[in-house]
């Protein structure tokens, strides 16, 4: 009997254990970055040449909301940044806080392109190729 109750205690414990961890992680995972530079460079992806004048358009999702609420569960916040890449194909802003990103580009003459989206780090690169329209 007491064998039994002692592997019901160790089996409870671990699961407790294992649970813990769960929510640490989700927990360390699921936070706003803060001074999140987002930049990247286009090119044609027939030529390699950068392409200027491309909209780019930075969808940012976050956790707090613009009045400072937060809810870890879904993202409350969202912001919606449009730029234009420089004769580089090069385009460049910081978000004050992000915990999801995901970019758009457009150009005429070229297939709308959407960048897979990305967890916030403090850095995050796109390095992207357009294809031009048929």
């Amino acid at each position: 009997m007491k064998q039994k109750i002692g592997k019901l205690l160790i089996v409870t414990l671990v699961i407790l254990a294992l649970v813990s961890v769960y929510f640490f992680i989700y927990y360390c995972n699921n936070q706003d970055v803060n001074e999140v530079k987002v930049e990247g460079y286009v090119s044609d992806s027939s030529n390699s040449q950068p392409l200027k004048n491309v909209k780019v358009i930075i969808i940012n999702d976050r956790y707090e909301n613009n009045d400072g609420y937060k809810n870890y569960d879904e993202y409350l916040g969202h912001d919606k940044i449009e730029l234009k890449t420089d004769n580089k194909g090069y385009y460049s802003t910081t978000l004050k806080k992000s915990a999801f990103v995901y970019v758009h580009l457009q150009k005429e003459g070229y297939k709308p392109f959407e960048e897979k989206g990305q967890q916030a780090q403090k850095l995050i690169t796109f390095k992207t190729r357009m294809n031009k329209s048929e």
